[in-house]
């Protein structure tokens, strides 16, 4: 990743940057409404506050974090000091009275700490106050990793209703990130107040960036000044205050990239400094704009500088080049030669170390093994491209904002035939242009010396499936038949992936578990090698009292095992939008030979549902045929792989028909039916 190249003597003016609306303190000021909170001072009356939310197990009082800097030896650092207050409200909470702190290691030897953790436990006993504090005993460090350390802090004497108070610092060196770390103000339990302050000299250029759908009770902005630099004049910076109130507590929803995307939150990156060096003034755009970016980027030598020089893959280009000569053919081998080589660690990643020695080891992350394709590529004398993006997982790019920061992983990319194809070499059961679910995240980043632009990660595949059923029913109200079960796209991907990693048995023990009611008498599987694009599943079953049975009566659920049961869009109203990855198309047709001297008496009606705009549709017939026969289609069709929230209605309802059309019986009766008028 990017350098920061400091040296004793820092004195520049700088900009501070930010890309949310500010007030001034020259503005006339109401009445300021954050709560007086003094650390270890609680009273009785403060263990009675209103329930907004009941069913949150905690809620927290206060949160308050404010950052500063200065410097030691040459090396600059952010303090960041913290005060939270929580109560306990049920005992599933007891573990928010263990806080875990992560202490990130540099490898200069500077490494970040936490400092001067204090902390108590307030219960209300008989109207009186009684205090805790922590103790020796209550905290331990443990080794995460070599570049994390968890520093862990459990508070005494924890109840319901009990009051948690602690406060501490965190110093962070340059060495370790120049960004400080995003602020929160939403959390997954309710905030009476959560309010954040940083003095930020004017050396640094800065962005700030608030997301999220609640509104700042405080955003203030004031001119300050600031002694970083011993023996150097006092330093002109700027001074924000932000705050919220009564903030509720984040509601997971399905079908969300991640809870990050949508929290209210203030972010940090640095965009550029400026620096005395020995010939002048020395100033890093890091990232002011996208160009900037790109530039940083293609010289940053655990970037650009992995893809630029690759002998150690001259031979095997030659080897490849004299196999396949045609550029689509050259472009396939050099993409199944790397993930067939190189093993992927499940890490995601944008910058590498070294990939000579990923190669040699035959491990590596996403960056190790997407840059050392790509290499491979140019090698091959094909024009092949890093394009940068942030996994679902890790958030949205917004393509307004140059934050680096904000990508997580690389892939490559190459033309052919004029159309963009993105390749990723981390998973063996893609097919050439396919990527993975966790890279379907709105739009990446080409990062080209000459032509960068934004492309998109839509997918051209769908997750399809298709169930065909051709069943017999007896007058006990058994089935039995065959059921194929093909699957196309991303399931085609997927399931293909999770039968090479399971194996024929263990594969089919779990399509065992998943529908106890089935009977396997026979099972076939197909389509298991790259070259066939679906994969099939092909079973003979039986399913002892499919129906139910009252009298001289029979009722079928026609879509078996195969129906939808519960509608994942519980709330009536949605915030955020509805990101499937990918668009949708799932099929269940079956044919049923019905019992002798039994006639449909009552059959679901058809239902054909529209979304807006042509969004998608359901579908749903049962039909009975002159052999007797029973006949029954079901489609769910949804174009889009994601909805936005003034869709989520119709989308909602959609889902609702589904749900109780898959429930609805046919009724059969023995014997002959009087004709409905």
């Amino acid at each position: 990743m990017p350098s920061f190249p400091f040296v004793q003597r820092l004195w520049l003016l700088m900009t501070v940057h930010a890309l949310i609306s500010t007030t001034t303190g020259l503005a006339q000021k109401a009445a300021d409404p954050a709560p007086t909170i003094k650390f270890g001072k609680i009273t009785p009356s403060q263990f009675t506050n209103p329930i907004v939310d009941s069913t949150a197990e905690a809620i927290v009082l206060y949160d308050y974090g404010d950052v500063t800097f200065d410097s030691n030896a040459g090396e600059i650092w952010m303090n960041s000091n913290y005060h939270v207050r929580i109560q306990i409200r049920k005992k599933s909470a007891y573990d928010r009275a263990t806080i875990q702190l992560a202490a990130r290691r540099g490898k200069s030897g500077q490494h970040e700490m936490v400092l001067d953790f204090d902390g108590y436990t307030y219960n209300l006993v008989d109207g009186n106050v009684t205090i805790d504090p922590l103790t020796k005993v209550g905290h331990f460090t443990e080794k995460a990793s070599d570049q994390v350390w968890l520093e862990k802090y459990t508070l005494p004497n924890v109840r319901e209703g009990s009051i948690i108070d602690y406060r501490y610092t965190v110093r962070t060196p340059f060495s370790i990130t120049y960004n400080p770390r995003t602020w929160r103000f939403q959390q997954d339990i309710p905030v009476n107040w959560s309010e954040y302050r940083i003095a930020i000299p004017n050396y640094f250029y800065y962005k700030i960036m608030q997301t999220g759908y609640l509104g700042l009770a405080i955003n203030e902005q004031t001119s300050t000044t600031a002694d970083i630099f011993p023996g150097q004049p006092t330093a002109s910076a700027s001074a924000y205050r932000f705050a919220m109130k009564d903030i509720p507590a984040f509601r997971d929803e399905a079908y969300i990239t991640t809870s990050d995307d949508y929290t209210s939150k203030i972010e940090f990156e640095l965009a550029s400094y400026q620096v005395p060096g020995a010939t002048g003034l020395l100033r890093k755009d890091i990232a002011v704009g996208w160009d900037a970016m790109d530039r940083t980027l293609r010289e940053d030598a655990n970037f650009g500088g992995q893809i630029k020089r690759a002998g150690f893959l001259r031979e095997t280009a030659k080897s490849l080049l004299s196999q396949y000569p045609d550029t689509l053919g050259r472009v396939k081998a050099a993409y199944d030669y790397v993930r067939q080589t190189i093993k992927w660690n499940e890490q995601a990643a944008l910058w590498s170390n070294g990939i000579k020695k990923v190669f040699e080891d035959k491990k590596g992350d996403a960056a190790d093994i997407n840059l050392m394709l790509i290499a491979l590529l140019r090698e091959m004398d094909i024009e092949a491209n890093p394009v940068i993006l942030s996994t679902r997982s890790h958030g949205r790019v917004n393509e307004v904002y140059a934050l680096l920061k904000k990508f997580n992983y690389v892939v490559a990319q190459v033309s052919v035939d004029g159309k963009d194809m993105l390749l990723d070499a981390t998973d063996p059961y893609l097919v050439p242009g396919m990527l993975p679910i966790h890279c379907l995240n709105g739009t990446g980043r080409l990062v080209h010396p000459t032509k960068p632009r934004f492309i998109s990660l839509a997918p051209t595949d769908r997750d399809a499936e298709v169930h065909t059923g051709k069943f017999t029913l007896t007058d006990d109200g058994e089935v039995t038949g065959t059921l194929m079960h093909s699957h196309g796209g991303y399931s085609a991907w997927s399931t293909r992936k999770q039968f090479a990693l399971d194996g024929n048995k263990k594969f089919l023990e779990g399509i065992q578990k998943k529908r106890p009611a089935w009977q396997i008498e026979k099972a076939d599987f197909s389509g298991s090698d790259l070259k066939n694009s679906a994969f099939n599943e092909d079973y003979t079953i039986t399913i002892p009292e499919a129906c139910g049975r009252a009298g001289d009566r029979l009722y079928l659920r026609p879509m078996l095992t195969e129906a939808h049961g519960s509608n994942p869009f519980k709330e009536t109203e949605r915030l955020y939008p509805v990101d499937f990855g990918v668009s949708i198309d799932k099929t269940f047709m079956a044919t049923y030979t019905l019992p002798k001297g039994f006639q449909v008496e009552e059959l679901p009606k058809t239902v054909s549902m529209v979304l807006p705009e042509e969004g998608g549709r359901f579908l749903y017939q049962a039909t009975v045929t002159n052999e007797n026969q029973l006949q029954v289609v079901s489609r769910i069709l949804l174009r889009r792989p994601m909805y936005f929230a003034g869709e989520y209605g119709p989308l909602r309802e959609l889902f609702s028909r589904i749900v109780a059309k898959h429930a609805e019986q046919v009724v059969l009766k023995r014997g002959t039916v009087a004709e409905k008028k």
